[in-house]
């Protein structure tokens, strides 16, 4: 008796040991594959954030230029609330517009002061608005614009509740500023010769439901010379990616390339380093 009681005692004593090693070895931060798959997620919606913004620009261009309602070259008819101060983007019920991408919904502008100020600030929302069958829902704000020694107009984009809904219905949720520095381009027309400088960092929500950090460690050049190819419009610069409810330690990069234009990214996790096409 007390033979199988001593074996039933160790017996439990080890079945115990071995739960208590899996719970320290087990990984609060996820799998792999989902820690890729936020990394390329978050680069896909703070695409489409940036591809708004040019979108927005475009279309304030086209009104100034022609002085009123226009049928533009984006496939979408744009009208200026001169009473409220909106512009609204109509992209009706879909069609190819610039870059090569499938729009249709809405994008609002409301601006301060008046149309084609470029210090004016800038509010942009969005009424059932897709591109590329990817929802975007949320609040793009662009405040304290201004002009640096360079020359170069200075702006500060912040995210609120910034959302990015995929065709699975899988979301990233953004919050936090961007610094964007128009390098060139500004003011003439041709929205191909629009380049970016960004610098900042964001909060999100991934895919998988788990919040991260977004900051970007080295600059990020935005080209829109490429994104007219039909490629990514960021072409170098380095985001660090962290996991708030994960080790802090932790880091992942997302490297935007040296300067080609192309869609590829490449991916460092703690595990191992590879290379994206992306479907932007």
């Amino acid at each position: 008796m007390k033979t199988n009681l001593l074996k039933s005692m160790f017996a439990i004593l080890f079945m115990a040991t071995l739960f208590l090693v899996s719970c320290e070895n087990e990984d609060p931060q996820g799998t792999e594959m989902e820690e890729e798959q936020t990394l390329e997620s978050a680069s896909v919606g703070e695409d489409a954030s940036d591809d708004a913004l040019e979108i927005a620009y475009q279309s304030e261009a086209q009104l100034v230029s022609s002085g009123g309602r226009v049928k533009s070259d984006l496939c979408a008819e744009i009208t200026n609330d001169k009473v409220n101060n909106i512009i609204t983007i109509d992209f009706g019920d879909g069609c190819v517009g610039p870059h090569g991408r499938t729009r249709k919904g809405k994008i609002f502008i409301a601006y301060s002061h008046e149309l084609g100020d470029s210090l004016a600030n800038r509010i942009i929302t969005f009424g059932d608005y897709f591109v590329n069958n990817k929802g975007i829902t949320g609040t793009i704000e662009l405040r304290d614009r201004s002009i640096n020694d360079a020359g170069n107009l200075i702006s500060v984009k912040r995210l609120i509740d910034l959302t990015i809904t995929f065709p699975n219905g899988d979301k990233t949720v953004f919050n936090g500023d961007r610094t964007r520095e128009w390098l060139s381009g500004a003011g003439d027309g041709n929205p191909a010769n629009n380049v970016y400088r960004i610098t900042g960092s964001v909060n999100g929500i991934s895919t998988t439901g788990r919040s991260f950090t977004h900051e970007i460690v080295e600059p990020i050049i935005s080209d829109w010379s490429c994104a007219a190819q039909g490629n990514f419009a960021r072409i170098s610069g380095v985001v660090e990616m962290t996991k708030l409810n994960g080790y802090s330690v932790r880091k992942r990069i997302v490297d935007y390339g040296d300067g080609e234009c192309d869609n590829v990214i490449t991916i460092t996790t703690f595990r191992r380093t590879y290379v994206v096409s992306v479907e932007n």
